[in-house]
């Protein structure tokens, strides 16, 4: 994510962008050799002309079908392996999760040989790469159970597709978020991701019974006792506990970096009142951290509530980039939670935010989730100068990817600071960050956002592929008749089409969210 500033930090980028796109380079040359090596010569026979039919077949459907074909078609036993569609996507995983192995040997061997010359941030990105490599490999192995247990009669088509798609939609955006031009891994998470649509839209005809989702009972809890640091009690928490563990917060201001790792699942912040517990700390990209790296709060294990907590970043929009709450949690809500700063991280997977105040300046809600907000108050604080705001920065590279933001019955405005100063500053509902940006609106929207309502990210790039769509918006900043005419933006007049976008549909609400024990609407 780009944002405008100094001479200095247009220079630190630079030289990460080269720092980055060298490593990529590396890796992509290596990634490319461990996977040779899994190769065999191609034999004639009836066995092979089959299997290579029904590779071609599948990879026709992909965005990258010469990378998907020559890949599969020449790994070992594949003549032997592939029988049917389903056999081609099981070997695509299992390629790819050598390619993510490769990766993470890759990683370890330049930071243990060029660790002396290496900056901070240079640093701390490495790591980031790690630990999102390891969250890429455990996504693709719980893909891999999936579709070997497809077509599971538990649960419908639809919604086994969802747990699919979603499971490769996280794996791609970690390939994005690591290194910039490291995109190998992120092609063949991509055509893998094809396949599995192609795969399941043909077979969604068939439905079986829909999951019963999780399930959190108020006797399943375990409570935590007093303590200093909320970090100490993540510590302490159970590690793949299928029960809720609730982190009990006392009123007050936690002066620290937290991150609910993706062993921790199934863990809830409970505070007593949300404007008097606070999580706060003040990490920002300018000082040397990476905006993955920013966040207050990094929530990943799987399930994390919260309610009634403020999660705050204080580095100011000097600092550019700096997130008060970053999460990568399938199946993560927040309930009567503050996020003030200068970006929420909905970086992947499904989220539910209802009743939550979210404040920021430039692109403070971003990221490749499939979020809903509900009943939320979202406001633009006063930026730095020469700054404009956005409310959103969101987007992905691939259009089968079942993502976006739902922003619904929320109220979009400004904070006093910015009201007073309102005309000397332009806010924005959002940008495009990616080729495929996705972002619906059923809100109350004050005149805070400029009459052409969306703002470029850069020239005419992603306008006719992003997915701008408003419904139902009210108040005097709702006003269409000056809105921007790309091709990308529309108003939904269609009640059916605005339906797809509710949590019902867009993250299958009625199988989990019930479980958070949070108000929440399925439809409109």
């Amino acid at each position: 994510m780009s944002i405008s500033g100094d001479a200095g930090f247009a220079t630190s980028q630079r030289r990460k962008k080269l720092f980055l796109a060298l490593f990529a380079s590396i890796l992509l040359v290596i990634a490319i050799v461990a996977i040779a090596t899994t190769i065999s010569n191609k034999k004639s026979g009836n066995n092979t002309e089959v299997a290579h039919s029904i590779i071609k077949s599948s990879c026709s459907a992909t965005l990258y079908p010469e990378l998907c074909f020559s890949t599969i078609s020449s790994a070992r036993d594949a003549k032997t392996k592939i029988k049917n569609p389903k056999d081609v996507i099981e070997l695509s995983l299992n390629l790819t999760v050598s390619a993510v192995q490769s990766n993470c040997l890759s990683i370890r061997k330049f930071i243990s040989t060029r660790w002396k010359s290496l900056m901070k941030r240079e640093m701390t990105a490495l790591y980031d790469c790690l630990e999102m490599e390891d969250e890429t490999l455990d996504e693709l192995s719980k893909a891999e159970q999936d579709l070997i247990d497809y077509p599971d009669f538990k649960k419908s088509i639809s919604q086994h597709a969802d747990d699919l798609k979603s499971l490769l939609c996280p794996a791609m955006s970690n390939q994005e978020t690591c290194l910039e031009g490291q995109m190998h891994v992120f092609r063949m998470c991509s055509n893998a991701l094809a396949m599995i649509k192609n795969l399941t839209d043909t077979d969604m005809a068939s439905q079986g019974h829909p999951s019963s989702g999780r399930q959190l009972k108020e006797q399943d809890e375990t409570e935590c006792g007093d303590f200093l640091m909320v970090s100490e009690v993540v510590a302490a928490a159970p590690e793949r506990s299928k029960t809720s563990y609730v982190v009990k917060i006392k009123s007050g201001v936690y002066r620290e970096n937290v991150a609910v790792p993706r062993r921790k699942i199934n863990l809830m912040f409970v505070g007593d009142v949300r404007v008097n517990t606070i999580i706060t700390a003040s990490r920002n990209i300018v000082d040397g951290s990476t905006t993955f790296n920013s966040s207050t709060v990094a929530a990943v294990g799987d399930g994390f509530l919260a309610r009634d907590i403020t999660f705050e970043n204080t580095a100011g929009p000097s600092k550019h980039q700096a997130v008060a709450l970053h999460v990568g949690s399938d199946l993560s809500a927040f309930y009567r939670c503050d996020m003030l700063a200068y970006q929420v991280y909905v970086h992947s997977l499904h989220q539910f935010y209802s009743e939550c105040l979210i404040a920021g300046t430039v692109d403070f809600i971003f990221g490749n989730a499939a979020a809903v907000f509900q009943d939320c108050d979202i406001h633009a604080c006063l930026p730095d100068r020469n700054q404009r705001n956005m409310v959103t920065a969101r987007g992905h590279d691939d259009l089968n990817q079942n993502t976006g933001l739902v922003i619904q019955k929320c109220r979009i405005g400004a904070t006093h600071d910015l009201e007073a100063m309102k005309a000397n500053f332009s806010t924005y509902l959002g940008r495009p960050w990616k080729q495929y940006s996705r972002i619906i609106m059923q809100s109350v929207i004050s005149d805070i956002i400029h009459p052409a309502g969306w703002f470029p990210w850069n020239g005419d790039f992603a306008l006719n592929t992003l997915t701008y769509r408003e419904y139902q918006n009210i108040g005097p900043g709702a006003n269409t008749s000056s809105r921007v005419t790309w091709t990308g933006y529309s108003l939904i007049t269609n009640e059916s089409e605005a339906q797809s976008y509710t949590a019902r549909n867009f993250i299958p609400g009625a199988n989990w969210l019930n479980a958070t024990g949070f108000p929440f609407s399925l439809d409109l």
